[in-house]
């Protein structure tokens, strides 16, 4: 009986976190897997728009982090993490990549991404994707992101479209009202002769500005996938608007980032949730007034703790809870080898975990 309780006590300690040597000899802090499975491949963009393939990273150690940019805590202490092991790996840094899998891929686009990693300084390959690729990759990586965290990251379904000018000064307009069925035409015309702006564009005129030799109207529309204004190369007699349809002329020489977005919070925030649950998570200096939570107005102008149901805390209760955080260290081979969970862990201890993998 005491030999019986003294393997299982071993058995129990080789499955606890702490450096304990593995069964190849590597003295380990992290969860290792005993029998470490090959991790599965995916494709997906990173921050540059480039095509980041996992399993063309054979031959280094990788570490894999699914975190997102807006959550509020842990995954900042990730990120943090990250970025100082990547400054600490010293003569390691050629033989180690390190990625991170966003798990809210509506704010999470190619374009936000570029933006945060300059803002933060967080140097690597930052990862998102079309919505299903990205469930399918949570799917075979065991990385639970359940139904609620990912409608919480989707656009408003309220049949709302958006006309959006770009003038060649970088001034801007937009007008959202539903079209739904109309040609894009159509539609267009009705929100210029409401808004009591000139339209023609066979004379190349919207408002005070008609296109000469110079610059010329470019159409747009809203890529929902991607969360951005894409040239698009069908005209707008021949668009039919859908919910989701946004349409927007920009003049050739302005700045497109100037573009307001197809989907808002009156440029002041960000869309959280959909449907029935779609709100606004509005911008420091702004908050929601009571009853709409479709708009963002300036703080004290209005209140936002009215008699007004709020779709977050009644459909989604606290927005971080509902995912697993987990970050992996693959080996040479690509195979799952230790995994850290949550932010319970010394960013030294893994640091020593990926050093240990490349002398394998």
């Amino acid at each position: 009986m005491r030999e019986e309780t003294v393997a299982l006590l071993i058995a129990c300690i080789l499955l606890l976190p702490g450096c304990v040597a593995s069964e190849d000899g590597v003295d380990l802090f992290g969860v290792e897997y005993r029998e470490p499975p090959e991790a599965p491949d995916f494709t997906l963009f990173d921050q540059d728009g480039e095509l980041f393939t996992l399993s063309e990273y054979e031959g280094k150690v990788v570490v894999v982090a699914f975190v997102y940019t807006s959550c509020p805590d842990i995954c900042l202490v990730i990120s943090a993490n990250l970025d100082y092991i990547g400054q600490n790996l010293d003569d390691y840094s050629d033989e180690v990549v390190i990625i991170s899998v966003t798990i809210d891929p509506a704010r999470d686009t190619i374009n936000h991404l570029a933006e945060w990693t300059d803002l933060m300084g967080y140097d690597w390959h930052h990862l998102t994707g079309p919505t299903s690729t990205l469930q399918d990759t949570y799917r075979l990586w065991n990385v639970i992101v359940d139904n609620e965290h990912i409608n919480a990251s989707q656009p408003p379904e309220d049949e709302s479209n958006r006309i959006a000018v770009l003038y060649p000064d970088n001034s801007t307009f937009h007008h959202d009202e539903n079209g739904v069925g109309l040609s894009g035409s159509d539609f267009a015309t009705r929100v210029f002769n409401e808004s009591n702006i000139s339209y023609d564009m066979a004379e190349g005129i919207i408002g005070d500005w008609q296109s000469d030799g110079e610059w010329t109207w470019v159409l747009h529309a809203w890529n929902v996938e991607n969360e951005s204004w894409a040239v698009t190369q069908e005209s707008v007699s021949s668009t039919i608007l859908s919910a989701s349809t946004h349409l927007a002329w920009a003049a050739s020489n302005a700045d497109l980032d100037n573009l307001p977005p197809g989907v808002d919070c009156d440029g002041r925030g960000w869309v959280m949730g959909s449907g029935g649950g779609a709100h606004c998570m509005c911008d420091d200096g702004y908050e929601r007034p009571d009853g709409d939570w479709l708009s963002c107005i300036t703080e004290d102008t209005g209140s936002s703790n009215g008699d007004g149901a709020d779709p977050h805390e009644e459909s989604l209760g606290e927005y971080e809870v509902g995912h697993s955080t987990v970050t992996f260290i693959l080996d040479k081979q690509l195979r799952k080898r230790v995994a850290y969970s949550g932010i319970n862990w010394e960013a030294d201890e893994f640091l020593h975990d990926l050093k240990a993998l490349v002398d394998e």
